[in-house]
């Protein structure tokens, strides 16, 4: 997009951490931002916060994962601001401890599924048939995760549903350009948010708390990840990352995915690229192309 100013956004899981970032930096760029979010205060909060930038603005309580929520909030959008030329898919879960998929329950699977993937594909159909009846520019930015372009034992559930937004993602940015829409994958790395805490919205029989569920950091030895490891990091994150792994604080986010947008990226990092492991992935896949027969 080439001019950010006077445009409407939508921005779920903004309620703090790294959709708050985007929100307030929308918002200094002059775009009206609906703040969305499962929690009611927060959203209202943030929304406050946006409205001391001097645009219009309005918080609402969405669950992503319910379809029928999600095109509520895109009549209340619409309504309310007459277009919406950003959509930003960000709401999202993880859950704690890392554990073993042997150890990952159905219903972990499916509530990973039902807000990171169905979250994102809900805000896709709720939006893009109006979005496509709006001249001018729009842009979508669905949040992914660097989980989903390396691997990370002991975390499967939240990195396949990261890889089913890349799918989705990948395909519908190719049909997008016919529509004068570009979308931008967000791939976060560790990034200092509340998704670590979850389970707190789940029932109180499924969060992994009440289940003894046991972390993927018994079964080995010596966990380079620092996510996975369970690492606080120092007593304060830097806003910028210097290298793939270190933990930073959301504040800088924002600014990367208004500039992702304005440059139509198809793809935005908050750390530096983990070369090593895109570099293995990649050799392991050029390692099964077909050989020829003996």
């Amino acid at each position: 997009m080439e001019e950010l100013a006077g445009k409407s956004a939508v921005v779920t899981g903004a309620g703090g951490g790294m959709g708050r970032s985007i929100a307030l930096a929308l918002a200094d760029a002059g775009v009206n931002v609906a703040v969305v979010d499962i929690d009611e205060a927060a959203a209202l909060s943030v929304s406050n916060e946006v409205a001391e930038r001097g645009v219009k603005t309005f918080g609402i309580r969405t669950d992503v994962s319910n379809f029928d929520d999600v095109k509520k909030l895109a009549d209340t959008a619409y309504n309310h601001f007459g277009s919406v030329e950003i959509l930003v898919n960000n709401a999202g879960v993880t859950l704690r401890p890392f554990r073993a998929s042997w150890d990952t329950s159905y219903d972990d699977f499916r509530w990973m599924m039902d807000v990171n993937y169905y979250g994102v594909l809900h805000g896709h159909m709720a939006f893009v048939p109006r979005m496509r009846e709006t001249p001018g520019e729009k842009h979508i930015v669905n949040t992914s995760s660097t989980a989903s372009v390396i691997s990370i034992a002991g975390h499967s559930a939240y990195s396949a549903s990261k890889a089913a937004v890349d799918g989705l993602s990948n395909a519908v940015r190719d049909e997008l350009k016919t529509q004068n829409i570009g979308l931008s994958i967000l791939h976060p790395g560790a990034v200092r948010t509340r998704i670590a805490t979850s389970e707190r919205l789940r029932p109180e029989d499924e969060k992994s708390e009440n289940r003894g569920v046991k972390p993927w950091a018994d079964y080995v030895q010596n966990v380079a990840n620092p996510i996975v490891a369970g690492q606080t990091g120092p007593a304060e994150d830097p806003d910028v990352a210097t290298s793939a792994t270190e933990y930073i604080t959301p504040n800088d986010v924002g600014r990367l995915v208004v500039e992702g947008i304005l440059g139509n990226k198809p793809h935005i990092l908050t750390h530096p690229a983990p070369l090593e492991a895109l570099q293995e992935r990649f050799d392991t896949l050029l390692a099964g192309q077909p050989q020829p027969a003996k």
